[in-house]
């Protein structure tokens, strides 16, 4: 069996290496047969020249097409462009007549709308005017409102500020007093205990009474302070509160004339806007009216322009764009030559 696997290896590798060499002979072979053959077939050779030449044709017929088409509209321009000079030239020539007669009536169009432009604008500039103006007023009069009210918006928050702290004042005044009122009343109750405890020896009783009617006194001295200071504050408290009261309705007048102020004008400026909008929509549809009556001007220029390449008349202003067009021309003649021959 071994001897048999030794013997078959050689022959496994020699198969597996000529496909390769044997591949690429076959291609080499199988190409230099076509070259033969493209080589004796006339009719092949031809067939395939035809079908290249062809496509080099169609796509040569199609630059030229392209430029053809830019030469003509390079002439339509430079027609236009003729008809514009000779219309500003005052070139009128019997030929011209009716074109010219159709521009006069244009010209006309746009003269009375430029006109309304004009008018229409200087409205638009004055309601500027006046509502700049109005609005400056606005402005100084909030402001004169606003630094009149100043002084007493500080005075209103310095009383309330003010204000607060003497409710602290109090409110802390009130809670040391009843603290120290409780202290009296357990002091009080100390000293009754003292006096009927019968285990006491009446010196002792005697030196712990006198001691708890000290603190008691003292207490009792404290809250009397505090119940006296307490109406005191809340004295200043109420004349605090009206002066705010006071100081409140001074600022409110303020803040009504301010809010008169802007209700009023807020109306004005707003109609005026409103205006000034509607003006300048106007102003809009006039524009577009002159730009409308331009437009239908370009095909006369160059209907004007078309007559006078074919009459050329004079002045000699035109003749700069006579020599152009005739540039123009000889491109497109030799244009559609290239053409027919392609053709």
């Amino acid at each position: 069996m071994d001897e048999f696997l030794t013997a078959q290896a050689p022959a496994a590798s020699a198969a597996e290496g000529l496909p390769y060499w044997l591949l690429w002979a076959l291609l080499c072979v199988i190409l230099l047969l076509l070259a033969f053959i493209f080589l004796r077939d006339k009719d092949l050779r031809r067939r395939v020249s035809s079908f290249l030449s062809g496509a080099r044709r169609h796509m040569a017929r199609l630059r030229l097409q392209v430029r053809l088409k830019k030469e003509k509209e390079r002439k339509t321009s430079l027609w236009r462009e003729l008809g514009k000079l000779a219309w500003s030239e005052e070139v009128r020539e019997p030929c011209l007549e009716a074109e010219c007669a159709k521009l006069s009536g244009l010209e006309e169009d746009i003269g009375r709308h430029q006109k309304t432009w004009h008018e229409v604008y200087s409205r638009i500039e004055a309601l500027g005017r006046e509502h700049d103006a109005a609005l400056k007023r606005f402005r100084a009069l909030v402001a004169e409102q606003e630094e009149s009210r100043r002084p007493h918006q500080e005075e209103m928050l310095a009383l309330a500020n003010r204000k607060k702290e003497l409710l602290e004042a109090l409110e802390s005044s009130l809670s040391e007093a009843a603290t120290v009122e409780a202290q009296v009343r357990a002091s009080e109750q100390d000293a009754r205990r003292i006096a009927g405890n019968p285990k006491l020896s009446e010196p002792v009783r005697t030196a712990r009474l006198d001691k708890v009617r000290e603190r008691t006194a003292a207490l009792s001295e404290r809250l009397a302070r505090l119940r006296e200071k307490t109406p005191l504050v809340q004295d200043e408290r109420y004349r605090l509160e009206r002066r705010l009261e006071e100081a409140e309705g001074r600022v409110r007048v303020f803040n009504e004339a301010i809010q008169r102020i802007d209700a009023e004008y807020r109306e004005r400026l707003q109609a005026r806007e409103r205006e000034i909008r509607e003006w300048q929509k106007a102003k809009e549809r006039v524009q577009d009216r002159i730009v409308g009556v331009k437009r239908l001007m370009e095909p006369l220029f160059e209907n004007i322009g078309r007559i006078l390449d074919e009459a050329r008349p004079g002045p000699a202003s035109l003749s700069t764009l006579y020599f152009e067009i005739d540039g123009v021309n000889r491109a497109i003649a030799d244009l559609e030559a290239r053409l027919e021959r392609l053709n």
